[in-house]
C-alpha cells in the first residue's frame, strides 16, 4: 500500500524527528536523567503525580485532603528519570546494498539502499537517546567481527549522520571505531537493545539467547522487496538450488505469488524472533515516518507484543 502524496517517508528519516517514548519503567536507579522512569516515593501535591492508592503503597503518600473532598485515595509522588543504556546491533550484510545503481538505471528510479535506511534509524534512536541523556553504543557485526562506536552526546550522533549523508552512507575510513569479539558483544550489558537487519542471514542465535535487556528487532526491507510491482516482464531471478531455475519477471508477477512468498517469509521470521522477544518493528524506505514513530511510543512493558510498522 502506497503512502499518500506528500507523505514523509522513512528515506526521508533524520536525526532531528522528535518522539516520545513511552517504554519508561521503574527502576532503581541512582542517576536522575534520561529515558527511564523513576518512583522516587516522595510526597507531592502536584497533581499531575497523582494516581489511585493501591494495597501496599505508603501512608505517608496519600493526600488526606483529597480523600476528605472525595473520599477517594489518591497518592502523590514525585518522579524522576534515569539514564538508560542503548545497545544497537547493526548487521552488516552484502544484501544492505540493495536496491543498486545499475537497478535503479534499468528502472529510472532513484532509491534508498537498505543501508541508507539503517544508517537514518540508528543514528535517529542514537540521537534521541543522548538527547534524554541515555548512554548509546553502536555495534556493526560481521560474521564474528565486532566494531564498536560510543556516542556522548546528541552533537556526536548528528555530526556522524552528517558526514555518512556526504558520503552516500559509506562509513568514513577514519570512523573511531574499537574492534570487538562477538563474545564480547554477548556480555555487554544494555538496558535496551536494538537489532537492525534485513533478515536475509536468519536471526542469529546469541541474539535469540540473550536475556535481560528489553530487545527490539527492526526489521529492514526495501519497498521494492515489500511490493515488487515495479518489475517487468524481462526482469528474472535465478533460483540455485539443486534444481536450479530461472524465473522470468512475468511469472513472479503472476497472481502476485512473488509479493504472497515475501510476506510469508516475513510473517514466519518475526514469529521467531517474537518467540524469544517481545517487540519487532517492520521498516521500509516507504514507511511514513509518523507512522514508524508511533511504533516507537507504544508502551514496551511486559503485558504483549509490539508487532509495529505499517508496511508503507
Amino acid at each position: 500500500m502506497q503512502a499518500p502524496q506528500g507523505t514523509p517517508l522513512l528515506a526521508q528519516l533524520s536525526p532531528y524527528h522528535g518522539f516520545e517514548p513511552a517504554h519508561q519503567r521503574y527502576v532503581p536507579l541512582s542517576r536522575f536523567h534520561g529515558s527511564q522512569r523513576l518512583n522516587l516515593m516522595r510526597p507531592t501535591r502536584l497533581p499531575a503525580s497523582s494516581r489511585r492508592y493501591t494495597h501496599g503503597d505508603p501512608v505517608n503518600l496519600i493526600d488526606w485532603r483529597a480523600y476528605a473532598r472525595n473520599e477517594q485515595l489518591v497518592i502523590r509522588e514525585q518522579n524522576d528519570e534515569a539514564s538508560c543504556r542503548i545497545l544497537l546491533v547493526l548487521e552488516e550484510s552484502p544484501t544492505l546494498d540493495w536496491p543498486d545503481q545499475a537497478l535503479s538505471q534499468s528502472v529510472g528510479r532513484s532509491f534508498c539502499t537498505k543501508r541508507e535506511l539503517m544508517w537514518r534509524l540508528s543514528l535517529h534512536i542514537a540521537y534521541q537517546s543522548c538527547k534524554w541523556g541515555d548512554t548509546v553504543r553502536i555495534a556493526l557485526v560481521e560474521g564474528n567481527a565486532v566494531r564498536m562506536l560510543a556516542f556522548r552526546s546528541q552533537v556526536d550522533a548528528a555530526i556522524f549522520f552528517d558526514k555518512l549523508q556526504s558520503r552516500r552512507f559509506s562509513l568514513p575510513a577514519d570512523a573511531p571505531l574499537e574492534k570487538k569479539t562477538l563474545s564480547a558483544l554477548q556480555e555487554e550489558r544494555s538496558d535496551l537493545l536494538y537489532w537492525l537487519s534485513d533478515g536475509f542471514q536468519g536471526l542469529p542465535s546469541w541474539l535469540l539467547q540473550k536475556r535481560g535487556p528489553f530487545a527490539c528487532w527492526i526489521h529492514i526491507l526495501s519497498g521494492m522487496e515489500i511490493d515488487p510491482s515495479w518489475m517487468e516482464a524481462q526482469h528474472c531471478y535465478f533460483d540455485e538450488s539443486l534444481t536450479a531455475r530461472e524465473y522470468m519477471g512475468s511469472a513472479l508477477l503472476q497472481d502476485g505469488c512473488l509479493h504472497h512468498a515475501v510476506m510469508r517469509w516475513q510473517e514466519e521470521i518475526s514469529h521467531q524472533w517474537l518467540h524469544h522477544h517481545r517487540h519487532y518493528i517492520l521498516a521500509s524506505d516507504e514507511t511514513p515516518i509518523r507512522a514508524y514513530l508511533m511504533s516507537l511510543e507504544q508502551p514496551w512493558g511486559l503485558g504483549g507484543f509490539q508487532r509495529g510498522g505499517p508496511r508503507g
